[in-house]
């Protein structure tokens, strides 16, 4: 398709020879036209991905709103404020510092995959970012996740966009791997906790998601052969390509690989270990074994890209887990509310640091995600 272009915005024969050289480039209409006309379906497909991002947002905004709906209206109110009122700041507080627990050792895991990455970081600055990372997941539901921004800071202060990213990837699929790592021989020890339904949804979530990694690994090698062009810039393609390349990266560094899978099952039991010291907080006794396993299954579910940062679905997930040992939705909803503050706090903490880093640096992120 070409723009057409009325006579009067074109000179006249005369005035484009005059106005030029003998011998100097000439810009015919019909090549200013074609210019214009490529032009075009950038900007559409610019319109198309602002249009889609944004139906995308609202229709998680709306999951997520009609999740906790759910939740809350089936739940009596006054149970659960009175299951807060017993809160006591000492516990909680307690709590809090095991969820920071969980920060830190994310952070090393982060900074050893950076340093693999020949990135060198302080882990001060790492845990600053990985804050402001919880913030932008918390705050701005935009699709702009955390991982973005945390590979955005570190890929602009070393220059090195691509290893950034890819620190930041290799992060999840370490983390993955070493939640499988604890939760699955755990289920194999314990799995007298947990009736076979249970046993049975986490053992295929667990099997899909490696199943689906396998698969991502497999097909890039295929999509560079069988697909080109537009259909190559397709952000599922990229995102595909992206997975596999970290895969392979991580294949070619195996000491770099398994100490970020034992940093990923650390992080695992530290986030166990955060749901253990509310569930006292809440005078639950479950065995601490129930967490290790429950706690994944609760963060598979919760990955599901159909709410805000897992509101919602991880409300739901929450209370029908804990339904297996005999505990109240009331209470069940009141003890991850308690988790969903913790998580607040952390954003709060991000959005100070955020803003306390200058205007500069401040804005960069957002405009990288109104952009992308």
């Amino acid at each position: 398709m070409s723009l057409p272009l009325s006579e009067s915005t074109l000179p006249h024969e005369e005035e484009r020879t005059s106005h030029h050289k003998p011998g100097a480039d000439i810009r015919r209409p019909e090549i200013e036209a074609g210019m214009i006309s490529e032009s075009i379906p950038v900007v559409e497909t610019r319109s198309r991905k602002k249009y889609t991002r944004l139906i995308t947002v609202t229709v998680r905004i709306g999951c997520t709103l009609a999740l906790l709906a759910y939740a809350f209206a089936h739940n009596s109110w006054a149970g659960i404020l009175q299951n807060l009122r017993r809160v006591d700041d000492g516990e909680l507080l307690i709590g809090w510092v095991v969820g920071m627990l969980g920060v830190v050792i994310s952070s090393y895991q982060w900074q050893s995959l950076l340093e693999a990455e020949k990135m060198r970081f302080d882990l001060r600055k790492l845990i600053n970012y990985y804050l402001i990372g919880i913030t932008f997941n918390n705050f701005l539901p935009t699709g702009m996740g955390g991982d973005v921004v945390k590979a955005y800071y570190t890929g602009k202060e070393s220059q090195n966009m691509a290893g950034a990213a890819s620190a930041v990837m290799t992060s999840r699929i370490a983390g993955f791997i070493g939640m499988l790592l604890i939760a699955f021989p755990t289920l194999l020890i314990w799995h007298a906790l947990f009736p076979d339904t249970f046993i049975s949804s986490f053992v295929f979530a667990g099997l899909a998601m490696c199943c689906a990694l396998i698969t991502v690994f497999f097909v890039a090698n295929l999509l560079p052969r069988h697909v080109k062009g537009r259909w190559a810039e397709q952000s599922l393609v990229r995102s595909i390509l992206n997975i596999s390349h970290t895969l392979h990266k991580g294949m070619k560094r195996p000491r770099s690989m398994c100490t970020a899978i034992a940093y990923g099952m650390l992080f695992h039991t530290s986030a166990a270990l955060n749901y253990y010291s509310f569930a006292l907080m809440f005078n639950i006794h479950i065995p601490f074994a129930f967490f290790l396993v429950a706690i994944p299954f609760v963060s598979l579910i919760a990955v599901l890209p159909i709410s805000i940062n897992g509101y919602g679905l991880r409300e739901e997930t929450f209370i029908h887990v804990l339904s297996i040992m005999h505990i109240s939705p009331s209470t069940a909803l009141a003890m991850v509310l308690v988790f969903d503050a913790q998580m607040l706090v952390f954003a709060l903490i991000g959005a100070c640091i955020y803003f306390s880093m200058g205007k500069n640096k401040a804005t960069g992120p957002t405009q990288l995600s109104t952009e992308g």
